[in-house]
């Protein structure tokens, strides 16, 4: 691998990169295959000669055999799995998201707020695609959904629902709102026909958001003692109520 090409790789794992690339990373045999069965673009695919089983034939033409060493340079992971494709960032706007949603079988989607943790909205977005929700909205103060951890979290679903970063007054113009709080409506009562969920970060919720005015707080109660949920947790809780209302399951 020239030294060109692996630098430009290594750089991907910064977010202004990223962008000005418009590309980003997928590591692991199962992220990649779920990669290869989406719409996304991949435009090269680099693999260690122990793994070149796990190439796509539908990929070959642009896999290319490098050394371990060269792997373990462009990995971004602790321990390079040893195949690692480059991939192009899906040209998604807003409104494509509102359609998703409103053409889904949820008629929800989830709107994440101000969280860092790449694990926690890998898991969100997880979460919005196993119970059927349309898409995912991102505020701008939000980690970069295209993080390799945030991707590696989402276990491929990154790739099947849009997720798309949104200003504030775009999101404000969305019809019904409601978000996570300590404090609120019970989620087990409401009827839950459609709208956007806003699931705040674990160590701030939405201290100095400017959230819709309307936007109904949402409570699940604390049995135990536990301080708090994270938002991958407590996303998931509200999601598959949801989903129970919907379809009675």
């Amino acid at each position: 691998m020239d030294k060109t090409t692996l630098n430009a790789i290594r750089a991907l794992r910064r977010k202004p990169e990223r962008t000005e690339q418009g590309r980003f990373v997928v590591e692991g045999d199962k992220g990649v295959a779920e990669l290869v069965e989406s719409s996304i673009a991949v435009e090269r695919m680099y693999y260690v000669s122990a793994m070149e089983h796990a190439v796509p034939d539908s990929h070959r033409h642009v896999a290319e055999q490098i050394s371990v060493k060269d792997m373990g340079r462009i990995s971004q992971m602790n321990t390079a799995p040893g195949l690692l494709a480059v991939a192009f960032i899906p040209d998604r706007a807003p409104e494509d998201v509102v359609r998703a949603v409103e053409s889904s079988p949820m008629a929800h989607g989830l709107i994440a707020c101000r969280l860092q943790d790449p694990g926690n909205l890998g898991t969100l977005i997880r979460t919005a695609d196993w119970f059927g929700f349309g898409g995912v909205f991102i505020t701008e103060d939000t980690v970069d959904p295209w993080n390799t951890k945030t991707v590696q979290a989402s276990m491929g679903s990154i790739f099947r629902i849009p997720v798309v970063e949104a200003p504030m007054n775009f999101l404000h113009r969305l019809s019904g709102h409601f978000h996570l709080e300590m404090q609120g409506t019970l989620y087990s009562t409401i009827p839950w026909t459609r709208g956007w969920i806003w699931v705040g970060s674990e160590s701030h919720g939405f201290a100095g958001v400017d959230l819709p005015s309307s936007s109904v707080p949402v409570h699940i109660p604390r049995i135990g003692a536990a301080e708090s949920l994270n938002a991958g947790v407590a996303s998931s809780i509200v999601c598959a109520e949801v989903a129970r209302v919907k379809t009675g399951v």
